[in-house]
């Protein structure tokens, strides 16, 4: 069936004022890399203008895509009502997979720490510290864990600095992360593997990792294999701490295990979801996972003079800082559910997403810092104590500000002018598998004549 051709030449009306004064050119643009465009052209995300003039505005209609819109169709009409483009919803899905390898570029470019006038010291501890984690992402049809986002955040400065997208069979490990010399790698169990920790090490950094013995095997320092439990079942107080080693790849790796007790209650209910958990796959819970479960085992390269088992049990409890980030990208930045199954526009999808993010992050820094210097307060508000910053509502605001920054808007007047371009977007062709209720509906009841009330009867 031949398809309807529509023009793409530029309209001859020239945009209102009003619509061209807008916030994204003032507030947006000059936060962006300098080499924006000559990295788009370079990596083939802008080859041809049809109508759009600068990468700029490419961008901009992408995030307007995932953070305003939910179609093809409702760009193509947002654009045409912001005079930016006139194009098909087509030619903008093919904008949005050509441009993958731009956004990865222009994502890794926000993420990047600023330049430092002196490099950092290979000191232990005196770096960042890493809060190492992954979140599931759902796709269509999808059974929940599709794709998966690596990802580290830096505690101190409260911004995500490394990510990795990929599918649900790359596991978690600190191989995804590049670190500094001097940088604090915080991550949960999963991370707990000697490849992972001889990663970190050889870039001259320190991990904090919860262990699983099983997973990962400790050695004594005669090169002996360290029974854990049994020496877990010698120790008598709440905190305890010894030196092991581990091995890998012919390198001896000194680390510090230290052990936490749990309450009877907590380690009640850790051994429940342990037998639960191992129920739901076919198996049951061994005597060993049972007894581990009743402890919080930790692995620190650290320096006891520097950090004493209670300072690295208390880090190590900040990793819970990670995961309600993952709560406010889910919740606030919808980043839960994917629209697509392939690779290239979950990829490009995903990174758009996570650049509203870097950009609403650094106002949200912004804001911290300007409270942070004692602003006025209202009248009858104490000063005297420390402000508490709510990082859910400071959040909510940032990406509300962004969001009014990419989208722009327009008067009831201009969408009435535009209505001959927009028809392409608003009309669709009549369907002959499944009729629209709707129409077939509205037209029945213009063509069908009025009955005449009859009069009812009355009461004798």
């Amino acid at each position: 069936m031949p398809r309807p051709i529509h023009h793409i030449q530029p309209p001859t009306t020239t945009q209102p004022a009003a619509l061209q004064d807008d916030t994204w050119t003032t507030e947006v643009v000059p936060r962006l890399p300098a080499d924006l465009a000559l990295q788009a052209r370079a990596l083939k995300a802008f080859q041809r203008k049809r109508c759009l003039p600068d990468p700029t505005l490419l961008l901009r209609a992408l995030l307007v895509y995932v953070l305003c819109l939910r179609s093809g169709r409702a760009l193509g009409a947002w654009a045409v009502l912001l005079d930016l483009a006139d194009i098909s919803e087509t030619a903008w899905r093919k904008r949005l997979r050509t441009a993958n390898a731009w956004l990865g570029w222009l994502l890794a470019e926000l993420l990047a720490p600023p330049p430092s006038p002196v490099p950092p010291a290979p000191l232990p501890g005196t770096g960042r510290i890493l809060l190492s984690d992954a979140t599931r992402l759902a796709q269509p049809a999808g059974t929940g864990d599709d794709w998966r986002l690596h990802t580290a955040y830096d505690l101190r400065a409260q911004r995500l600095t490394h990510v990795t997208i990929t599918d649900r069979h790359t596991v978690e490990s600190l191989q995804h992360i590049t670190c500094q010399p001097g940088d604090i790698l915080v991550g949960d169990a999963a991370y707990g593997k000697r490849r992972g920790i001889a990663h970190v090490v050889a870039q001259q950094g320190d991990v904090v990792v919860r262990l699983y013995p099983p997973h990962c095997a400790l050695e004594t320092v005669d090169g002996q294999r360290l029974d854990v439990l049994r020496w877990l079942h010698k120790q008598r107080g709440e905190v305890c701490s010894r030196a092991c080693w581990v091995e890998w790849k012919g390198n001896r790796i000194a680390l510090r295990l230290i052990a936490l007790r749990l309450p009877p209650e907590v380690a009640g209910a850790a051994r429940r979801r342990k037998q639960r958990r191992a129920k739901q796959n076919g198996r049951e819970a061994t005597l060993a996972t049972l007894e581990y479960a009743g402890w919080v085992l930790l692995l620190t390269t650290l320096a006891e003079a520097e950090w004493s088992d209670g300072d690295v049990a208390r880090l190590y409890r900040a990793r819970w800082q990670t995961e309600l980030v993952y709560k406010r990208m889910k919740q606030v930045l919808e980043l839960a559910q994917l629209r697509s199954k392939q690779r290239e526009v979950v990829e490009a999808t995903v990174r758009l997403l996570l650049i509203a993010w870097a950009l609403q992050e650094d106002e949200a820094g912004q804001v911290r810092a300007l409270l942070a210097q004692g602003l006025p307060v209202e009248v009858g508000v104490a000063t005297e104590e420390p402000r508490i910053v709510s990082s859910w509502l400071l959040t909510v605001l940032c990406l509300e500000t962004l969001r009014g920054q990419v989208r722009g808007r327009w008067s009831a007047a201009r969408l009435r002018a535009c209505l001959p371009r927009l028809a392409r977007y608003l009309c669709s062709r009549v369907r002959k598998r499944r009729p629209h209720q709707e129409t077939e509906v509205r037209a029945w009841l213009a063509v069908r004549e009025p009955v005449r009330a009859r009069p009812r009867l009355m009461a004798a």
